[in-house]
């Protein structure tokens, strides 16, 4: 009986391709290193309002808003804090209750004052070229491939 088992066993281990062998070293399972949690601090160099967002001394540059309580841009948070700091073009302002939001992705296409910008919602992503907002984005994927 015993025979019956090593031999299955050995077969099992022929045709899997494992093979024991006490000169290879056995290797650890990588653990997953936790990313480092990215805060808005160290962005704040980049730190907008609502009423201050055509006030910067650039051609072109990308307004971030976002939410603290907002999930979607919790999962970004790390990526856009990264592309910010390579980037430097990409500034940042913090939802309020004063936010004005449509789901209309031309209506601020054009603004030049803070009292015409409309976001989609969290988070949302601002191209501002010349002091006018050509683009207007919303969600993950579509502010990852703009600042790609």
């Amino acid at each position: 009986m015993q025979t019956k088992v090593l031999i299955l066993f050995l077969l099992f281990m022929q045709l899997t391709g494992c093979t024991f062998n006490e000169k290879e070293p056995l290797t650890e399972i990588e653990e997953e290193v936790p990313e480092i949690e990215r805060t808005y601090t160290e962005v704040s160099d980049f730190e907008l309002t609502w009423d201050s967002v055509f006030d910067v001394d650039e051609s072109k540059y990308y307004v971030y808003f976002y939410s603290i309580t907002c999930a979607h841009c919790k999962e970004l948070q790390n990526y856009i804090i990264d592309t910010a700091l390579k980037r430097g073009d990409v500034y940042f302002v913090k939802g309020t209750s004063k936010d004005q939001i449509t789901s209309d992705t031309k209506k601020l296409i054009g603004a030049e004052i803070p009292g015409d910008i409309w976001i989609l919602g969290y988070p949302s992503l601002l191209k501002i070229l010349d002091k006018k907002v050509t683009k207007n984005l919303a969600g993950s994927s579509q502010i990852k491939s703009e600042l790609k």
